[in-house]
């Protein structure tokens, strides 16, 4: 009985390993979720404990499909950078896969609880979670959530800031940009304007 499910196994690995990223991503949001305020690491640039907006979440979803660009740090190296957006989980999360310069990682964007969270599967290894401090005309802000993280500046070096301006003008065109930080400050930020591809 099990060998005749094989078969459809290999031809959908791609598309089960997705799913099970996903579902992975969503149980640790869940599990991760508390009623207690955000602790907003440092540098951040904003806090609020206020309620996100649904629609912002909304906004996110058009950015489905595929974006491609360059990605520049402040160290002065610089990467090839795609990102993949898929609306999934009967439209209640955005799974973003980028690759920089061969480095793929994961991002998923859930509403819950009145907040617009962002959950990152780093290449650093670590899983920074961040919530949204702000949409300024469509600039959208995150910072991570050291405490549901469970990463601390004092040892860890991980993601510290989002931003994504989806150019209300421009539905081709996307800016993107991160600060990693660690023990020593800020590492490096990274910005890149993509293209959808």
């Amino acid at each position: 009985m099990i060998s005749f499910f094989i078969p459809l196994l290999k031809s959908n690995y791609y598309n089960m390993k997705k799913l099970l990223l996903l579902l992975i991503a969503i149980t640790t949001v869940s599990c991760n979720n508390t009623s207690e305020p955000a602790k907003v690491v440092e540098g951040a640039e904003a806090q609020t404990n206020a309620a996100s907006d649904p629609n912002d979440f909304e906004e996110l979803k058009s950015l489905e499909g595929k974006w491609a660009g360059t990605l520049e740090r402040t160290d002065g190296s610089s990467d090839e950078f795609t990102l993949d957006y898929t609306v999934t989980s009967n439209g209640s999360a955005i799974l973003e896969e980028s690759d920089t310069g061969g480095t793929e990682m994961l991002s998923i964007f859930n509403f819950q609880n009145d907040e617009l969270l962002l959950t990152h599967y780093c290449g650093l290894q670590n899983k920074p979670i961040s919530k949204l401090t702000g949409n300024n005309n469509g600039v959208l802000s995150f910072a991570t959530d050291s405490e549901m993280s469970g990463l601390t500046l004092e040892k860890d070096t991980y993601v510290t800031s989002w931003e994504i301006n989806l150019l209300p003008e421009d539905e081709n065109q996307l800016m993107y940009k991160y600060t990693v930080s660690g023990p020593d400050g800020d590492v490096f930020t990274a910005t890149s304007t993509l293209s959808r591809i």
